[in-house]
């Protein structure tokens, strides 16, 4: 066994899940379709304590007003370590130009060519993360 298939998982702080966050641009969000679950891919943006993201119109926005509460995730690699963050929580369309504007979202550059004129907050209810060393196999 490799050293890093033995090392340990480390549970991450909030503190640091928010960091981890700030570092990344591309996560997944799930959300809730009647009993099955769906995941997109989101290009997003941490500002206090909150995750933003922007969103055409669509499947995604259908399902977040039928059912707001929501899980987001994203991944990386940091100090040669890998990470994942999880975010359990409330996502709500903003719905003024002062909301908007006090997100920084705008600014926010998307991979996706489609235009995004919804702007949504994610408001946590829990966040949790680890941290691991990688084991890569070659075959």
């Amino acid at each position: 066994m490799s050293d890093a298939a033995s090392a340990p998982v480390e549970t991450l702080t909030a503190e640091d899940c928010w960091q981890l966050l700030s570092s990344a641009d591309v996560g997944r969000l799930a959300v809730r379709d009647g009993e099955e679950v769906d995941v997109f891919p989101v290009n997003f943006l941490v500002k206090d304590g909150e995750i933003f993201f922007r969103s055409a119109p669509g499947a995604k926005m259908m399902f977040i007003t039928a059912d707001p509460h929501v899980a987001f995730e994203a991944d990386g690699v940091s100090e040669r370590l890998r990470w994942s963050v999880v975010v359990r929580g409330t996502a709500t369309r903003l719905g003024t130009d002062t909301e908007i504007e006090a997100s920084g979202i705008q600014a926010l550059r998307t991979q996706s060519p489609s235009t995004k004129w919804n702007y949504v907050r994610i408001t946590p209810a829990s966040i949790s993360g680890s941290r691991f060393a990688s084991s890569r196999r070659t075959v």
